[in-house]
């Protein structure tokens, strides 16, 4: 009796693993089967062996508890009862009151089936079958991954079907008949709905659909459709559909190989659903690639290029606010000794009132820097040749090629002073075709340059905290020789600010180079605490031995004498976070001031600045520039655990209006996350006026989205019985 009851049991047991966890039928031939139970007998008269007590199955890294089980040798039917939990890694966790399977052992009948699959998604069913070894059917399903109270049994949302399928071989969920309610309302159906298991990373089908309002296209929605072309390829394509006729198609590919890979999106409009006035093209679109792959001999190759069929599509639909694009093709290498770069960069301005023709393409823009090693004369010496080419359709095109070597070295001098020493010379050639002023030809222009810096820190430590304060002055000379009236093509818009007080060239190309005796002269100083808070402060300002007027009043950098410049940064370890920069004239009057506060908390973030621009009529580029005086705003606050609001405002102080201002309103808990928001913008133009955009999302944990934070999960309060 003993041992035909211990091969009785070893058989029931892969009877029930079998039925529940899709393991394969020849799998009763593999490793052998662990069970316990408070007590186990066989009746030799009826063939029934019953397992009763804290029963517990454990096969292949399936676990099966039950309270009692009971086979019957001769009908080769097993009855287990409840409460049943089966733990499978591969198929997720299933509860039950009972369960019945068939003689074949290969199907069976689950009652009160209730599955919990990757620790998210729960379904509830009134029966579950099992067939053909592989298949699980509920009937009469609740699906839902948000926590149920006793006391408010209704989740945040729920599908409710009257049939689901599970394919554990795929493993994805099939629904019949599925309803989608949202805090109990019903607010979606369906007649079929095939969804991925949680814990699948990638799956095809739908994903959730996203909806918008605005008084330009009127109401819109977003059904994205998502393919998985393989282990390194995928697709999303987007139908965007608008209530005054509009048909857009959206569309993003990625690739991914093993030296790199590449994106490449964009829109097509079959009918943009506008008015002609604001319609400029019948056929409208917008187009983006980026990329980079590793390239033989420690080489990279970098793209990011987009294109758009008008000045104010990306606007119009809310893709963009962006006046300019910028394409870039590169190929690059850094090591210990050399840099070398090659783009290729092209624009696309997005203002109406610029001629397209006029607008620049680089091609190329190329440099190689070597350093000579190991020192020469005690210092670092290199050589750098570069390139640049400027086409346009009409107007300056200029091909210049520079050449230069360059020799830096440091010492320590007594009483800790740092000094440095630079000396350098360079070779700059031009090609000018079209030019209204040069007309054609080819310029040279030599410029030899020397600097001498002397830097004296003085450091000081208070228990945690240290400071340091130091002082600096640089010793500058350059000069310009040969053809010094060149083409400006990458100076034109000089800015003086702190990043750039200590640089021997202000101007932030090579085209228009700083020349003359002067020096820089400023102080440093960081007070460093990693308990408390921490302070950063740069000013100092630029002596010229003559004034060579080689900057516009705006700049700063005009007369014998520049403005003051400096910047204060205090961070403090809570979460704040403050910068100034500012430029102040001989009469301390503010020619430019930008204030930023940034604050991240546990519950909110608050982000504020100013900006502050005088009228500036001296620049020969821009043209007459007006005072800018400008506000933003930005602020997010969980007013709830599960709540959270926010909202962003700009304000231009000089004419007294708004120019964009926004807010929205999250909920969110371990299941869901849904998202309304407002923005308004009331800038407007000729064919893009003032509009107002409302935006809704729903993410759904276990339905293939996730939640782009993490919020508390919804708590079940219990009521005591007196």
């Amino acid at each position: 009796m003993e041992r035909r009851g211990r091969t009785t049991a070893v058989r029931l047991v892969a009877a029930l693993v079998l039925a529940f966890a899709a393991a394969p039928l020849e799998a009763q031939d593999g490793p052998p089967v662990g069970l316990i139970a408070d007590e186990v007998t066989y009746d030799r008269e009826t063939g029934l062996l019953t397992a009763t007590g804290n029963v517990e199955v454990i096969y292949r890294g399936r676990v099966l508890r039950a309270s009692r089980l009971i086979y019957d040798e001769r009908t080769e039917t097993v009855r287990a009862l409840g409460p049943i939990v089966l733990v499978d890694p591969e198929s997720g966790v299933l509860l039950a009151d009972a369960a019945s399977l068939t003689p074949d052992l290969a199907d069976g009948l689950v009652e009160g089936a209730r599955v919990l699959i990757n620790g998210q998604l729960q379904l509830a069913a009134v029966e579950a079958r099992r067939s053909r070894g592989r298949f699980v059917t509920l009937d009469r399903v609740v699906a839902s991954s948000c926590t149920i109270c006793a006391g408010d049994p209704t989740p945040t949302w729920a599908i409710r079907a009257t049939r689901v399928t599970q394919d554990p071989a795929v493993r994805r969920l099939y629904f019949e008949n599925a309803r989608l309610d949202v805090f109990g309302l019903p607010i979606g159906y369906l007649p079929r709905l095939s969804i991925p298991e949680p814990g699948v990373a990638r799956a095809s089908g739908f994903l959730a659909p996203q909806f918008f309002s605005s008084q330009i296209y009127g109401f819109g929605v977003k059904s994205p459709y998502y393919r998985v072309l393989g282990p390194s390829a995928d697709a999303t394509v987007t139908p965007f559909v608008t209530s005054q006729g509009g048909l857009l198609l959206e569309g993003q590919y990625r690739r991914r190989v093993r030296s790199g890979g590449f994106d490449i999106g964009g829109v097509f409009t079959l009918n943009d659903g506008l008015d002609t006035s604001l319609s400029p093209n019948a056929t409208r679109w917008f187009l983006t690639a980026e990329g980079a792959f590793a390239l033989p001999r420690e080489f990279v190759a970098e793209f990011d290029v987009s294109s758009v069929s008008d000045d104010v599509f990306l606007k119009q639909f809310d893709y963009s606010d962006a006046d300019q694009l910028t394409s870039v093709t590169r190929i690059r290498r850094t090591r210990a000794k050399d840099m070398l770069r090659l783009e290729l960069i092209g624009f696309q301005d997005l203002l109406p009132e610029q001629n397209s023709d006029s607008v620049p393409a680089i091609l190329p823009d190329f440099v190689y820097r070597r350093e000579f090693g190991p020192t020469v004369l005690g210092g670092r010496a290199a050589f750098e040749v570069a390139a640049l080419s400027v086409v346009r359709e009409t107007g300056t095109s200029m091909v210049r090629g520079t050449g230069g070597v360059d020799w830096r070295r440091e010492w320590t001098l007594p009483s800790g002073v740092r000094a440095a020493a630079r000396a350098g010379a360079a070779l700059d050639s031009y090609r000018v075709r079209d030019d209204p002023d040069l007309g054609d030809g080819v310029l040279d222009r030599w410029t030899p340059d020397a600097t001498l810096e002397l830097r004296w820190p003085f450091v000081r430590r208070d228990a945690e905290v240290d400071h340091v304060i130091e002082p600096i002055v640089q010793l500058i000379y350059s000069d310009s020789f040969g053809d010094t009236d060149v083409p400006n093509e990458d100076s034109e818009l000089p800015e003086f600010s702190y990043s750039n007080l200590f640089s021997p060239n202000r101007f932030p190309g090579r085209d228009q180079l700083e020349t003359g005796a002067r020096a820089n002269i400023g102080v440093q100083y960081i007070r460093n605490d990693p308990n408390g808070w921490d302070m950063g402060l740069t000013f100092g300002r630029v002596l010229r031995g003559s004034d060579l007027d080689q900057f516009p009043d705006g700049t700063g950098l005009d007369g014998r004498w520049s403005d003051y410049v400096g910047a204060l940064t205090v961070d403090f370890d809570w979460g704040l976070g403050v910068s100034n920069r500012m430029l102040v004239g001989d009469d301390l009057e503010f020619n430019r001031n930008e204030f930023a506060l940034v604050y991240e908390g546990a519950r909110g973030g608050l982000g504020a600045s100013y900006i502050y621009l005088a009228d500036d009529d001296t620049n020969d580029f821009l043209g007459p520039q007006p005072e800018t005086s400008e506000f933003a705003l930005g602020a997010r606050y969980r007013v709830l655990p599960n709540w959270e609001v926010r909202g962003d405002w700009r304000y231009d102080a000089v004419t007294g209006s708004n120019l964009r201002a926004g807010g929205g309103i999250t909920y969110g808990n371990e299941c869901a996350e849904i998202d309304l928001s407002v923005s308004r913008r009331y800038t407007s133009s000729d064919n893009l006026p003032a509009s107002t955009t409302v935006g809704f999302g729903v993410r759904l944990a276990g339905l293939g989205a996730s939640s782009t934070r993490e919020w508390p999960p919804r708590t079940c309060s219990f009521v005591g019985l007196r």
